[in-house]
């Protein structure tokens, strides 16, 4: 995916107004995707510390889950985190968390330049925030995948016990939009940094 920023005259003031050539609406339902993304890995992350015994709550979790018996994960559960239950606690709350405002930082980025005037013009600060939204995005993809990996791992299929439930595990469903976000904003980061050069 590239995304071009382009500027057309405005019909009404001719003035020139902002609009990427991949379209405001494209770009818009990407920031929402984003949005909702960042918003789940932060109320995941304050969660955590909301929780008083998240790190005696999380060895239970660990140890209870199959992927941490079997599977390709099971030998990194079994002998860092596992072994170092505390940290790895700790880094779990700090990191989604930090991805998650990443995400809504990003998201709000890509959803501001779709104003006009002043509002929505350029800055040299955002090819930093693309980049560090497309980390962001493989992160969580990254981590999504983990977690599933660690519940068991069990990918979808045509199930009668699952007639009410998501036909897909949500950890699972989290990977392609993580992929997607870090498409995007990568392909933001190319643009903005080239824009930048020429500016």
């Amino acid at each position: 995916m590239v995304v071009r920023l382009s500027s057309s005259p405005s019909t009404s003031s001719g003035s020139a107004k902002r609009l990427p050539a991949s379209g405001n609406t494209a770009l818009a339902a990407s920031a929402l995707i984003q949005a909702a993304l960042g918003l789940e890995f932060v109320l995941s992350g304050l969660n955590k510390f909301a929780d008083p015994a998240f790190i005696v709550d999380f060895r239970a979790y660990v140890a209870a889950s199959p992927g941490a018996h079997r599977g390709l994960l099971a030998p990194l559960v079994q002998q860092l985190v596992l072994p170092h239950i505390g940290i790895a606690a700790q880094m779990t709350r700090f990191t989604e968390l930090g991805l998650g405002l990443v995400l809504l930082a990003g998201a709000i980025e890509i959803a501001r330049r779709r104003l006009g005037g002043n509002l929505g013009k350029l800055h040299g600060y955002e090819a930093a925030v693309a980049l560090l939204s497309a980390l962001a995005g493989a992160a969580a993809a990254g981590i999504s995948f983990s977690i599933f990996m660690v519940n068991g791992g069990v990918f979808p299929t045509i199930t009668p016990g699952r007639a009410f439930t998501s036909a897909i595990p949500v950890e699972l469903l989290m990977v392609p939009l993580g992929i997607a976000i870090a498409w995007l904003e990568t392909g933001r980061f190319l643009v903005l940094r080239a824009a930048s050069r020429r500016s």
